[in-house]
C-alpha cells in the first residue's frame, strides 16, 4: 500500500432501473411489450439495450414510436445502436435518425456495416444526407465529427427582430442556439450570445451588438484544443468554419465533454495494460472474445517478458541470498514500495501534462523536483523501515541495508516515473499507454537490483 486516501470506488451514479417489465413484455408478445417500453425511461432502455441480443434490441425499437426509440438509442452506445438500427428497415431507420442531432446521427452511421449504411443514408432526406457525408469525410479525431451544421445564424444586414424571428420560425431545425452567429455571405463575422439578444431593441441593428473577428476553430481542429478553447474562455458554443471562413457548424460544450469522458475512460484501460483502442470501442457484453484477447495480450506479452528480468536478477545473486535467507524477507516491501512511488508519479506528471501545467522544455526541473521528492520520501520511509527491521532481529546491518534502499528506490522511482510520461510524450505516444504496468514492472527489476548489491557491499557475511 502506498499509505495515501483510498481512491474512490469506481461506479455509476445512475440508479440501476428495475426493468423486469421489459423483460416480461420481450418474453409475451409485441402488444405487452408497446406497454412496457411507455413506463419505462428511454434512456433507462437505451443504456440497457448492450445486454440484450439483437433481436431483442430491434423488437424494443420497432415497439416505440420514433420519438422514443430516438431517446432510446441516443443513450446507448453508438456501436449498439448502429446494430440495431442496421438490422430495422431503412425507412424506419431514417425516420428515426431524423429525431436525433446530427453528432448522434454521424456517430451511428459511422459504426455501421457499408452495406447498412448505404441503404440508411439512401431513405435520409438529400440535404441532411450531404451534411453527414461531409461530415463523415472529416478524420475522426476533428472536431467536424462532433459539430452540428443546423445553428442559429443571420446575416450582418439583419436587425435582433431579425434575428429572434429567425431562431422562432427554425427553432425545430436548430440545434445549437447558445449564441446567434453572423455570417456576411457565409463568411462569420460576428457572434452575439442569447442572453443578449433577448434583451435588446428590437430594432438595433446586428452589427452594431455583434462581438466582431469571433474565435472560430477549423473543421479539421482536434477535439482536445477546441476543448481547450471552450474551457479558456468559458464558451457554450465554439463556431467551425471552412477554409474560406465560411460556417459551417458549431459543436458544444456538452458534446466536446462527452467525447472527454471517453478518452478518460481510454486512459483507465491504457493504465491497466489493456489497448484501449480495440477495447473502448464496444460495451462488455458486445466485445467479441477475439478482441478482448487482442486487446490484452501485446501488454501482457511485454510484461511478461520484462518480469523475467526480475528472475535473472535473483539467480544472479542466488549465492547472496543462500548465504542471508533473511535477505528475501524484505523483498516484497522494497519492489512494493518502489512501485507505488513510481505509479504515483506518473499518475502526477500524466494528469500535468493533459493539463498543460508542464512541457517538455520542463523536463529538467520536473526531474529535479520528484528526483528531490523522491528523496524526502526515502528518509522517511527508510527510517520507518530501519525500526520495523530491527524490530525483526535480523541485526543492524540488515536492517541499515533495507532503510538505505528504500531510500535509493524511491528516489529512482520517483526520477523515472518522471521520464517514462515525458519521453513517451517526446515521441508521440500517449503516456497512458505506458504508464502503470510499465513503471511498476520495470521498478520491480532495478528495485530488487539495487537491493541486493547494497546488500553485498554492507553484509559482512557476503564479502
Amino acid at each position: 500500500m502506498s499509505g495515501v486516501e483510498a481512491e474512490p470506488v469506481v461506479r455509476s451514479a445512475l440508479p440501476i432501473p428495475d426493468l423486469s417489465v421489459i423483460d416480461a413484455g420481450l418474453a409475451g408478445g409485441n402488444v405487452g411489450l408497446k406497454e412496457a417500453v411507455t413506463r419505462v425511461r428511454p434512456a433507462d432502455l437505451g443504456r440497457d439495450l448492450s445486454r440484450r441480443s439483437l433481436t431483442q434490441g430491434r423488437r424494443l425499437v420497432e415497439a416505440s414510436d420514433d420519438r422514443r426509440a430516438a431517446a432510446m438509442l441516443r443513450a446507448a452506445h453508438a456501436a449498439v445502436a448502429a446494430r440495431v438500427i442496421g438490422a430495422c428497415d431503412p425507412a424506419h431507420a431514417a425516420r428515426i435518425l431524423d429525431y436525433m442531432p446530427t453528432d448522434h446521427q454521424v456517430a451511428i452511421l459511422s459504426g455501421m456495416r457499408p452495406g447498412d449504411r448505404t441503404k440508411v443514408e439512401g431513405s435520409l432526406d438529400p440535404a441532411n444526407r450531404a451534411k453527414i457525408e461531409r461530415i463523415l469525410a472529416s478524420p475522426e479525431a476533428a472536431v467536424a465529427r462532433l459539430m452540428t451544421p443546423k445553428v442559429w445564424s443571420c446575416e450582418r444586414t439583419a436587425t435582433v427582430g431579425d434575428a429572434l424571428a429567425q431562431l422562432r420560425q427554425n427553432e425545430t431545425n436548430i440545434e445549437v442556439a447558445q449564441n446567434c452567429y453572423i455570417v456576411d455571405q457565409g463568411r462569420l463575422v460576428g457572434v452575439l450570445p442569447l442572453r443578449q439578444v433577448a434583451v435588446l431593441d428590437p430594432a438595433t441593428p446586428i452589427e452594431k451588438a455583434m462581438t466582431s473577428d469571433p474565435i472560430a476553430v477549423s473543421e479539421e481542429t482536434e477535439r482536445g484544443d477546441a476543448a481547450e478553447i471552450i474551457q479558456v474562455h468559458d464558451f457554450l458554443s465554439l463556431p467551425v468554419i471552412d477554409k474560406q471562413g465560411k460556417l459551417v457548424g458549431a459543436v458544444r460544450v456538452d458534446d466536446l465533454l462527452d467525447a472527454a469522458l471517453s478518452k478518460a475512460g481510454a486512459g483507465i484501460l491504457n493504465q491497466g495494460g489493456v489497448a484501449s483502442k480495440i477495447a473502448a470501442q464496444l460495451p462488455y457484453f458486445q466485445t467479441p472474445m477475439h478482441r478482448v484477447v487482442r486487446s490484452r495480450l501485446s501488454w501482457l506479452v511485454l510484461l511478461f517478458v520484462a518480469e523475467t528480468a526480475t528472475g535473472t536478477v535473483l539467480r544472479h545473486f542466488e549465492d547472496e541470498l543462500t548465504k542471508v535467507v533473511a535477505l528475501s524477507f524484505f523483498v516484497p516491501l522494497l519492489i512494493g514500495t518502489g512501485g507505488n512511488a513510481g505509479s504515483q508519479t506518473v499518475s502526477t506528471i500524466i494528469r500535468a501534462l493533459a493539463l498543460g501545467e508542464i512541457r517538455l522544455g520542463d523536463a529538467l526541473r520536473v526531474l529535479a523536483k520528484e528526483a528531490s521528492t523522491g528523496l524526502a520520501l526515502g528518509v522517511l520511509l527508510g527510517s520507518i523501515a530501519f525500526f520495523r527491521a530491527s524490530m525483526w532481529g535480523v541485526g543492524w546491518d540488515l536492517a541499515a541495508c533495507v532503510g538505505l534502499t528504500v531510500l535509493v528506490v524511491c528516489t529512482w522511482a520517483n526520477t523515472v516515473g518522471a521520464l517514462i510520461p515525458l519521453a513517451a510524450e517526446k515521441f508521440g505516444v500517449d503516456p497512458t499507454v505506458v504508464s502503470g504496468p510499465l513503471i511498476t514492472t520495470l521498478v520491480d527489476a532495478s528495485g530488487l537490483f539495487i537491493y541486493l548489491t547494497i546488500a553485498h557491499i554492507m553484509l559482512a557475511q557476503l564479502h
